[in-house]
């Protein structure tokens, strides 16, 4: 299974995409999280410091993070399909099961450690642009939806990566998903039914990273719970279908 994992890093380094996938979340997370900060606040908007305000600055890196490495995962099987170096995949290692694992462990490590480092910059400059505002105190709890914005990006690769695997087609996974994430849920669900919305993916994820902005999130713990569990129950759809499924 380590060799496995090398074969994927080794893969991935050799792909521009990965690299301007991980820098772009990177970069537009520390953007649009140190813009809401600098940004002169709009007349009905949460004032600077408050809860509202600081929370929805510091979930930026999860929110942006969160869908590149969706992206990520999804490139990192279903373009192997398209390219067909699936085939040679496959041939150097038969067990397509242990190929799927070892993406998702590289994905979802992957994913893990470029929300960290999104997540971990924007705190470094956001809390001292804070106090130059003399907000000397954030009043949410960062080292808590740090850890949400990890796990989120790292629960959201290893849904990638099974999407990929389900639909073996770059574009339909990637619009199919970003579609259902932005649209559906957030957009109609979350509007309309969000009892139900908050027990899908992106509201888990959102109950990750949004501590203390709405009463209508999962509790934190809950929303990990949630997230891991999608995650398990499409990887596991993906596994047993992608693992029979006849190569063309």
């Amino acid at each position: 299974m380590i060799h496995a994992v090398r074969l994927e890093l080794l893969k991935l380094r050799t792909a521009p995409a990965f690299f301007v996938t991980a820098a772009a979340a990177i970069v537009l997370s520390y953007v649009s999280a140190v813009t809401n900060v600098l940004l002169p606040v709009k007349k009905g908007d949460p004032a600077p410091g408050s809860v509202a305000h600081a929370a929805h600055v510091f979930e930026q890196p999860g929110a942006v993070t969160s869908m590149a490495m969706f992206i990520l995962g999804v490139l990192m099987i279903a373009a192997e399909y398209r390219q067909r170096t699936i085939l040679s995949t496959f041939l150097a290692e038969p067990r397509r099961g242990r190929v799927l694992v070892a993406k998702l462990v590289t994905t979802g490590a992957l994913g893990a450690v470029i929300a960290a480092i999104a997540y971990v910059l924007v705190a470094l400059t956001v809390v001292p642009i804070y106090a130059s505002k003399g907000v000397h105190h954030v009043p949410i709890d960062i080292t808590s939806i740090g850890i949400g914005t990890v796990l989120s990006g790292a629960c959201y690769g290893l849904l990638g990566v099974a999407v990929g695997a389900l639909t073996r087609n770059t574009v339909a996974a990637v619009i199919c998903g970003l579609i259902w994430i932005q649209l559906v849920e957030v957009g109609i669900l979350e509007n309309a039914v969000p009892s139900l919305a908050r027990w899908l993916p992106a509201g888990a994820a959102q109950g990750l990273t949004a501590v203390g902005k709405s009463t209508q999130d999962l509790p934190q713990a809950t929303a990990a719970a949630v997230l891991v569990a999608w995650a398990v129950a499409v990887v596991a759809l993906a596994s047993k279908i992608s693992v029979r499924r006849e190569l063309r």
